[in-house]
């Protein structure tokens, strides 16, 4: 029996054009008041999770920042900020690189230089909270991810394949969009999150079904039997997931949701 649903966002739940499968509107109370937990584990950030889902969002146990940041009805349950020095080496490291250009992600808000990535991120196709500075090295508030957008045509592999080597070891990186890399603190993943969940509520992998498209998807499908790589995702990622869900186009995640469960 499925106790647990977890759902990725970009390229899973939402379509290419960002828009968030309605459908799941719909199943929300239903999976409710069959004892079934609906989590969304994402790269976003929280305050853009929680506009997706509106009047929804109780409904809704948040992994925002690829785990970094778990919230429950507004209870944070799970906080992991990096340490100020390994977010000045994550900023030396990006600087090394050209056309790249650095995101810090805090619990509640975001921070760039840039003033057309803050226009782009805040816009309704991510919903992000954006702040605007002169100087990352000087933003003082706790710092959970930092984050990378390529802007001049850099595939995110290649980037990924310039960076890992520079980075700290106790660092993660993830390729977690065509363009978009994130790193954080080693061992806090989308997978933690799930595992101290799963923990929490008492729940094993083979009650649980879980479904991503990216890099930064594929420790939490170590932690569901019910593993669903979308039909769009690399080969790189398919390979670490039981099952394949249809598009994200053709609302993939509810119809396989709608199959286990019969809802």
């Amino acid at each position: 029996m499925i106790k647990l649903i977890v759902s990725d966002m970009d390229g899973t739940l939402l379509n290419d054009e960002k828009k968030i499968d309605l459908e799941i509107y719909e199943l929300l109370p239903k999976l409710q008041e069959k004892g079934i937990r609906f989590v969304v584990a994402s790269g976003r950030q929280y305050p853009s999770l929680k506009k997706h889902f509106h009047e929804h969002i109780r409904d809704v146990v948040v992994i925002a920042e690829n785990g970094a940041f778990v919230v429950d009805n507004g209870k944070e349950l799970v906080v992991e900020p990096m340490e100020p020095q390994k977010v000045a080496h994550c900023l030396d490291t990006i600087f090394t690189l050209k056309g790249v250009e650095p995101l810090l992600c805090a619990k509640y808000c975001s921070y760039t230089r840039s003033p057309e990535l803050l226009e782009f991120l805040s816009s309704p196709l991510f919903h992000y909270e954006m702040r605007l500075t002169d100087d990352l090295y000087q933003v003082k508030e706790d710092i959970i991810k930092v984050s990378m957008v390529s802007h001049e045509g850099g595939s995110a592999e290649s980037c990924y394949n310039s960076l890992r080597p520079l980075l700290d070891d106790n660092l993660n990186l993830v390729i977690s969009g065509d363009a978009c890399l994130d790193t954080g603190l080693r061992g806090v993943t989308k997978g933690t999150a799930v595992a101290a969940l799963q923990k929490m509520w008492g729940i094993k992998p083979e009650e649980t079904m879980v479904f991503g498209d990216q890099y930064n998807d594929v420790e939490m499908f170590s932690q569901a039997y019910y593993s669903y790589a979308m039909e769009d995702a690399s080969e790189g990622v398919k390979k670490f997931a039981r099952f394949q869900a249809e598009s994200n186009n053709k609302g993939g995640v509810v119809k396989a949701i709608r199959e286990m469960t019969g809802l």
